[in-house]
């Protein structure tokens, strides 16, 4: 249930949104308060805005300070102040108006610091006249406003600020449709009293100083005589007690805390630490305790994994989720405390879908197999390491997809090499094919270098959250899967490029052989096609031909190799982006194209011989041959002159071992990759 201060946290944050196309990210955002209305209910709103500080007399516990101060928080300066890094850091200013800052000619000394920011920073406003944010403003305004229905009478104005620490966390639907006077806002300091019980449990000391008077008289009472305990700090355990047990009028005061939990995180600290009273417990779903129990018990079988095959594995792995699969309805997995949970259901999928080392009458037929449904092995692999939380959780998560899919991958990969071996690769006509039809106008292509078949699904989900139409369709890779081949297949110049008889790096060469293709003559090559090359957030000409280059998961998975899936979420958010403001800007058809895809395992690439005096350069996945000679195992034609041949590592093996992430091999993880072509919906 959604409330004042659930909004007024979207509000605050969301004043920070600009164009990145156009724009730099605001170096803060300024909150001016003259009247000092909602400094009262700020040590509150500060539990739920972690970036936020306050300009005031030096109290860094409470994240206050002078000018200086503030300066040097927000620069990163200061250890006893730290601001998350993903969040713009928001500076209260009481007694401060706007044009305070803006005449900086008058401005108080106190300020002057702070002066500077009003160009780098943005406002948190009332209107584009820059007012501020009153309190009744907040609650009435029809537009950026909550839109309820405030009396203006002095009275109730009164209340509202009297009772402003509390109303921030009343649900707005409670608020909604009558009409709100001071007898309505007095009663929700008087009459709520699940709000107050939850409100004393996460903070017992501030509650008791914030309440003194006739608020805590009545508080007790009404503790004592509905809910069966006295608020007293001796107490606290047995109230804790008794909101676990939920029952009789606990079950509100439950239901309650459930809608709320994001907001009291003291609360949710302390149960964490709270053991059942009795051996038979009611409702234990109420228990973070019992909620830590079932996660030791799986952490527990990933520890054992290790010497066990997948049969031994597998049907201990799915009786635990079988017994432990409800738990994703409880509150402690929605507050992100079951990882283990999170991760067992990854692995489960990925048993699912490793049942069977799947193959098919040729490579064409294996390829459907796999975009159908097979590459969702690999996703759910990939999704398992990404949960993982530490080095620890890593090395555990790793030794489990060791069993249960690395020698899947393998024997997939034996199965499709064998039938490339027998039937051909066929991916030749089709890259060249390709390749030459970047005829629409209004068009980008987008490049993505090691976007996955996998990896795209992931992509096309995030896209479709911005009412973004993809269709992906599969595509095979120019061989030998690198990067220097591959991307240089799917340009627009392809047909401006050849292969020499003696290359020793995979680089094509223009097609007069007097020049390596290259950046430089990509750009070259593509304005003398009346292609435009767009660099950082260039826009360029919508009316035209376009090539954009963003995202580079394969240089990420070089360097970060078995940590690589915890990287891929946030590279494809910011293709996400360049796309986004791509459509902003007019075009109206984008296709994204790629190189190569890749190979990750979890327990390193096991070496492949290869005699060393049959090749002129030896890669991890495959190696140039020597003229005229013919090594044991696969051999294909390079890409971009067939005289030129190359041998390839069986099954998921390196002739160069011990990565856990690489590519140029023959799998369909390297070879099938994803097309995806995109308008934006109407």
């Amino acid at each position: 249930m959604t409330t004042i201060i659930d909004f007024l946290v979207q509000q605050l944050r969301a004043s920070a949104q600009y164009n990145s196309a156009v724009q730099v990210a605001p170096a803060a955002i300024l909150w001016t308060d003259v009247n000092r209305e909602w400094q009262s209910a700020m040590p509150f709103i500060k539990q739920q805005l972690p970036e936020l500080i306050e300009l005031g007399e030096y109290q860094p516990k409470q994240r206050i300070g002078p000018a200086i101060w503030v300066k040097c928080v927000i620069a990163g300066l200061l250890e006893e102040c730290p601001i998350p890094a993903d969040k713009t850091p928001i500076i209260y200013l009481p007694g401060v108006s706007r044009k305070d800052l803006r005449a900086i000619e008058q401005c108080p000394e106190f300020l002057q610091p702070l002066a500077e920011l009003q160009y780098r920073g943005c406002w948190w406003a009332y209107n584009s006249a820059g007012r501020d944010w009153t309190v009744s403003s907040f609650l009435t305004n029809p537009t950026v406003g909550m839109q309820l229905d405030v009396g203006k009478d002095k009275k109730t104005q009164e209340a509202i600020l009297q009772v402003l620490p509390d109303l921030l966390e009343t649900p707005i639907a409670n608020l909604k449709d009558k009409k709100l006077i001071a007898e309505d806002f007095y009663a929700i300091v008087l009459n709520d009293p699940a709000k107050d019980i939850l409100g004393w449990l996460n903070n017992p000391e501030d509650k008791a100083q914030q309440w003194q008077g006739s608020k805590w008289d009545i508080f007790s009472q009404s503790c004592q005589s509905q809910f069966g305990f006295t608020p007293e700090v001796s107490n606290e355990q047995q109230a804790l007690q008794l909101l676990c047990e939920a029952e009789g009028e606990w079950q509100a005061i439950w239901a309650r805390f459930a809608d709320t939990a994001t907001n009291l995180p003291l609360l949710v600290e302390k149960l964490k630490q709270l053991q059942p009273a009795a051996m038979a417990i009611v409702n234990p779903e109420n228990y973070a305790f019992e909620n830590q129990a079932d996660e030791q018990q799986i952490e527990s079988s990933f520890k054992a994994a290790s010497g066990k095959t997948r049969a031994q594995l597998a049907p201990e792995l799915r009786s635990l989720w079988q017994a432990q699969q409800t738990r994703k309805d409880w509150l402690w997995y929605r507050l992100s405390l079951s990882p283990w949970l999170e991760i067992l259901e990854q692995c489960i999928e990925v048993l699912a879908h490793t049942e069977i080392a799947f193959s098919g009458p040729n490579p064409q037929a294996m390829a459907e197999h796999y975009t159908q449904r097979f590459w969702q092995a690999d996703a759910a692999v990939l999704n398992s390491m990404a949960k993982a939380r530490d080095i620890y959780q890593q090395e555990l998560i790793a030794g489990v997809l060791a069993i249960i899919y690395t020698p899947w991958l393998e024997q997939t990969t034996l199965n499709f090499q064998q039938l490339v071996a027998s039937s051909g690769y066929p991916g030749e006509g089709q890259i060249k094919e390709n390749a030459a039809s970047y005829t629409a106008s209004s068009q980008v292509v987008f490049f993505v270098d090691g976007l996955r078949y996998d990896t795209a699904n992931m992509l096309q989900a995030k896209l479709a959250q911005f009412n973004i139409a993809v269709d992906l369709q599969s595509r095979w890779s120019a061989l030998p899967s690198l990067t220097a081949t591959a991307k240089a297949a799917v340009t627009p110049v392809a047909d401006m490029l050849t292969g020499l008889a003696n290359n020793e790096d995979f680089i094509p060469a223009l097609a007069d052989g007097h020049a390596s293709f290259s950046s430089h003559y990509l750009q070259k090559l593509l304005h003398e096609k009346g292609w435009q090359y767009l660099e950082g957030l260039e826009a360029g000409d919508p009316k035209g031909f376009a090539w954009v280059q963003t995202g580079d998961l394969d240089n990420m998975g070089h360097e970060q190799q078995r940590k690589m899936p915890q990287f891929i979420d946030k590279i494809l958010d910011d293709v996400v982006a360049r796309i986004r403001s791509l459509f902003d800007e007019g075009w109206q058809r984008i296709r994204i194209v790629t190189d190569h895809g890749w190979l990750w395992v979890p327990d390193k690439l096991a070496g492949a011989s290869i005699n060393k005096a049959l090749v002129k350069k030896r890669l991890t996945r495959c190696a140039i041959l020597k003229d005229n000679v013919q090594p044991e195992g696969l051999v294909v034609p390079w890409h971009w002159n067939p005289s030129v041949t190359v041998a390839m590592a069986p099954g998921i093996a390196g002739y160069i071992a011990g990565d856990h992430y690489n590519h140029g091999g023959l799998s369909l993880q390297e070879c099938l990759t994803p097309e995806m072509n995109l308008t934006r919906k109407s």
